[in-house]
């Protein structure tokens, strides 16, 4: 077990690099925050497809529905549920949006907001599967520990990364944890 259990965690690489963050005190919190950021924008990538976004977006900005029908604009999100099969975090960004369209809110804003409730459902629920893969390959204290830095770091996202920038920007793929070149680069000493 000297590698850490984030080797054996059956997750994305992305969560893997994640949970090492997490798990190591030396790797300041921007650092785990970054790769927070960099593991949820890999599953909305892969588990999103660029169509289902472009329809619910068109859904929220009134294309076909110029006068803000709530009815149409479910009717249009039901159609949308065939692009969302097969994917968990594309049923639940079209079941969010299906809400907040129950709830009133028909605007670009809304969109967002409903890709933000996504992603954090989604990030809770890496870090709960986190946790539980600590708990079986390390010990309480081990996992409570990566636990709460993931959070920490989750909870560290503005709701523009979560909303906007995630639709509307393509982040550079390949990334790596950001290193640290220069003795004085070093975690900061509180």
């Amino acid at each position: 077990m000297s590698d850490g259990p984030h080797r054996s965690l059956p997750m994305r690489k992305a969560w893997k690099d994640l949970a090492k963050c997490a798990e190591q005190p030396t790797y300041a919190p921007e650092q785990v925050c970054e790769a927070a950021l960099r593991a949820l924008s890999g599953d909305w990538k892969k588990e999103i497809p660029a169509k289902l976004i472009v329809l619910l977006k068109k859904v929220f900005l009134g294309h076909d529905n110029s006068l803000g029908f709530q009815k149409i604009a479910l009717d249009q999100l039901g159609a949308a549920k065939s692009l969302a099969a097969g994917s968990v975090m594309g049923t639940n960004l079209v079941g969010w949006c299906i809400e907040l369209v129950q709830g009133g809110r028909m605007n670009l804003q809304a969109f967002y907001d409903a890709v933000r409730f996504t992603i954090q459902e989604r990030a809770f629920a890496g870090a709960r599967q986190v946790e539980e893969h600590y708990l079986r390959e390390a010990d309480l204290e081990r996992s409570i520990g990566v636990k709460a830095r993931i959070e920490e770091a989750i909870s560290g996202l503005s709701e523009k990364m979560l909303g906007e920038d995630l639709v509307d920007s393509q982040p550079s793929s390949g990334r790596t944890i950001s290193k640290r070149k220069d003795i004085d680069d070093g975690v900061p000493l509180r």
